[in-house]
């Protein structure tokens, strides 16, 4: 009996393309497996980055005097009277006699009252307008537009206008047949800025419009001290520098203490949010250095001599100490953080014990504050270590991410290489199998012919080939 032959695609010859294929894909499945090693490498080795880079920034908000301070106001039982907004970096601490006679006033004015706000009852005409930078506009008033109502809206459409107008019911009983009414009210407060009185112009107007009755604006009156000031508005900037005050209320001869200090517990939160950041890089890298027989060491950072290094750094800096003075002609003074509440545990993280801190910036603001912030302080000292490692090229972080990724970028161009050669190996081999077949083929048919030409010679070629 002669060979039978499969289809290529499957059989034997497909069954061996196969077997010599996956022999090839060997080395890529290798690769592979380091490659997975090193992309959790490089992704565990950004994630300490991300953490050490958030040290920087939690230290630069404490790496100056200004930085480090916060301010707090007590105003007692002023509080009702006006409320206080700081800026830090301009305000002084010190405290104050506050009295508040007056507060501002906006000018305005009311005008005579009319039947029906909405009836164009005035006809053609025009308002004249004194603006804000001095000059004077006539808003021109068609007849079919001149309600109370419309040259309320005519006025308010008018950007530059220092006025706003409104239309109000007056329901006295004496107003009772002509209740409604323009109001005109100065956009600010303050005597300087009060109200030029709009005048009303309509020749053939069935009614007269007129300004009826005006107030004039007033400034707030401020005691600071027993010194009498006035100001234009209730919204005070800088009334003293960076101190910015809102007049709620007006309270002659009531007297009341603002006092500015230092706000100790937001300080000792800044410093505190720079401690955990600190904590978080030194128990990343405690983490790498826990392993045991079970620890695939391949994809940690276990005895890295960078992580290493830092950690060196950092403890060697938080033991250190630190020099501030209280003044230029004096000695300066030896400071240990430990001493404020800034220590190692025995786990060795960083503790901050805030109440011991606190108490310190309570008994010497200024020479803790020194320690912290001077320019060999313990932020600065360590913002100097942070940013040799953190330099965008040329820094150890940005070197030891650069070469894992140059690691990865050749592991993906041999796995690109090898695949594109096993793809061209596979091509060869189905082209060699092909012609095989047919050639087989061609002797399948020869030993058909000769078994029917020649009796005892079909055997004989089917041995060669394979037969039975």
């Amino acid at each position: 009996m002669g060979l039978r032959f499969d289809p290529m695609g499957g059989g034997q010859f497909q069954q061996a393309i196969n077997g010599i294929i996956e022999a090839e894909k060997q080395p890529i499945k290798t690769l592979e497996t380091r490659k997975a090693r090193e992309d959790a490498r490089l992704k565990l080795f950004q994630e300490f980055k991300s953490k050490f880079s958030a040290i920087e920034k939690s230290l630069s908000e404490i790496s100056s005097f200004r930085k480090l301070r916060e301010l707090k106001v007590d105003l007692g039982d002023g509080a009702e009277f006006l409320s206080v907004s700081l800026d830090k970096d301009k305000a002084e601490v010190g405290q104050y006699q506050i009295e508040i006679s007056q507060l501002a006033e906006k000018s305005s004015a009311i005008t005579n009252g009319v039947s029906n706000p909405d009836q164009p009852i005035f006809g053609m005409g025009y308002v004249s307008l004194a603006l804000e930078e001095g000059d004077s506009v006539d808003l021109y008033v068609e007849e079919s537009s001149s309600s109370l109502r419309d040259i309320a809206s005519l006025i308010n459409r008018q950007s530059s206008s220092p006025v706003r107008a409104a239309i109000i019911k007056d329901d006295l009983p004496e107003a009772s047949d002509r209740p409604w009414k323009l109001i005109l009210t100065s956009k600010k407060e303050g005597f300087i800025n009060r109200l030029d009185t709009p005048q009303f112009n309509f020749p053939n107007s069935q009614e007269d419009l007129f300004v009826e009755k005006e107030n004039e604006g007033e400034n707030s009156q401020i005691s600071i001290d027993n010194f009498e000031i006035e100001t234009e508005r209730n919204d005070v900037k800088d009334f003293l520098p960076g101190v910015n005050l809102h007049l709620k209320q007006a309270a002659p001869d009531h007297p009341f203490q603002l006092t500015i200090t230092e706000d100790f517990q937001k300080i000792a939160a800044k410093v505190k949010g720079a401690i955990e950041q600190i904590n978080q890089v030194l128990q990343f890298i405690y983490k790498q250095n826990a392993i045991d027989s079970k620890s695939d060491t391949s994809t940690t950072f276990a005895g890295d001599s960078t992580l290493q290094s830092i950690e060196y750094k950092i403890r060697n800096l938080v033991h250190g100490t630190f020099e501030a003075t209280e003044s230029d002609d004096e000695e300066p003074l030896t400071l240990n953080l430990s001493q404020i509440g800034i220590e190692f545990e025995r786990s060795g993280l960083i503790s901050f014990k805030e109440d011991r801190f606190i108490h310190s910036l309570e008994q010497d603001f200024e020479l803790i504050s020194q320690a912290i912030t001077g320019p060999d302080g313990f932020a600065n000292a360590l913002l100097g270590i942070i940013r040799g490692y953190n330099q965008a090229n040329e820094g150890v972080l940005a070197q030891k991410e650069k070469g894992l990724k140059s690691r990865i970028k050749q592991m993906d161009d041999q796995i690109e290489n090898k695949s594109r050669f096993i793809e061209q190996r596979k091509q060869n081999l189905v082209n060699q199998f092909s012609r095989l077949e047919s050639t087989l083929g061609k002797m399948q048919k020869q030993q058909q012919y000769l078994a029917a030409t020649l009796p005892g010679a079909g055997s004989s070629i089917s041995q060669l080939i394979g037969g039975a």
